[in-house]
């Protein structure tokens, strides 16, 4: 597989500035740059101590797949295993990592390119679970390139040449995509990848300022109502099934409170995975979202197991587009679940 000129060079610049940031957040926390020789805890965690409810905080995205989150919270799923969770949504991913290294968060949300990037670069932090899945099957997913209904881009290929909005240059919208092209016959060499926020790319596309935008839910139902085409499910097209977003926690973190959470973790998604209408409920009182949109939006798969294929795949792009500096050790991503 070969590189993508134009996305490397800015991708080794988002990947040293985000090293940067997480590394700096261990120096602040007093934490070592080598995550597996971290001392336990030095607190007693609250998880010891039999019938208290333990408070847990989880920093995570405003996004669909959250929607889980609060529905273990609102049915009382975590509570049931003695933890007070409380849901944060007010700080990025990368933010969100720092504040899990000093421990002002417990648990956070993280897609899978950004924690290969975190452990290459050496950040004391670890896997604690699967959390959000795109689906396997082919067909729609919860990852789409759209573009307007005249443009002239039908397919993957067509991406070739033209300018794609992505929400960050360094990750797995970038990795697939360029992969699908590949794949499709196309050159990712020739994709101009630019960096626009998701809930403004639609806008962009319709100002003519990009040609194609990657979004997810529910922007691609959004998009679809405004006239523009899918062209692209690009997870699909590239790695099918693939853990979007992981649970990550600091190395350090009581091994007592991560098996309690992750396991209520796992009844919560369960749970959550049969009960659509429920979660299509939480959309709407959690994130305000029109009550028609919130039926009509694709849901994540949850699960706390990781598909390790699919990732694999990811890990390979991310080697070859040089977003990590040596292959990916896909047995951190493996816990067993």
């Amino acid at each position: 597989m070969s590189t993508s000129p134009r996305l490397t060079m800015t991708s080794r610049a988002a990947v040293l500035g985000l090293a940067a940031l997480m590394l700096a957040a261990c120096g602040t926390s007093g934490a070592s740059s080598d995550p597996t020789t971290q001392p336990a805890a030095s607190t007693t965690s609250a998880a010891t101590k039999d019938g208290e409810m333990v408070p847990v905080t989880v920093g995570t995205l405003p996004i669909v797949a959250t929607s889980a989150l609060w529905y273990g919270v609102d049915q009382g799923i975590f509570e049931k295993h003695g933890l007070d969770v409380t849901v944060d949504t007010g700080v990025g991913s990368e933010t969100m990592v720092a504040a899990a290294l000093a421990h002002e968060v417990d648990f956070v949300t993280l897609n899978s390119v950004s924690m290969m990037v975190a452990l290459d670069a050496g950040v004391p932090v670890q896997v604690a679970s699967g959390f959000s899945q795109a689906w396997e099957g082919g067909g729609e997913d919860i990852s789409a390139v759209l573009a307007k209904a005249d443009s002239g881009i039908t397919d993957a290929a067509g991406l070739a040449g033209h300018t794609v909005a992505v929400n960050t240059l360094s990750s797995a919208g970038t990795l697939t995509i360029s992969e699908a092209v590949r794949a499709a016959g196309g050159d990712p060499a020739e994709i101009d990848f630019v960096e626009i926020r998701y809930p403004d790319m639609i806008r962009a596309l319709e100002a003519g300022d990009v040609d194609a935008i990657w979004e997810v839910e529910p922007f691609i139902t959004i998009a679809q109502g405004n006239g523009a085409q899918v062209v692209s499910w690009n997870f699909a097209e590239s790695a099918p099934g693939l853990s979007t977003q992981v649970m990550v926690t600091a190395a350090d973190q009581d091994p007592e409170l991560l098996e309690r959470f992750t396991t209520a973790l796992t009844e919560v998604l369960e749970a959550a995975g049969e009960d659509e209408a429920g979660l299509r409920e939480v959309l709407v009182d959690k994130l305000e979202m029109d009550p028609a949109l919130a039926e009509r939006v694709r849901m994540d798969r949850f699960s706390t197991a990781i598909n390790l294929e699919a990732l694999g795949t990811l890990a390979g792009l991310a080697h070859d587009d040089a977003l990590v500096s040596k292959p990916v050790d896909i047995a951190k991503f493996d816990t067993g679940r």
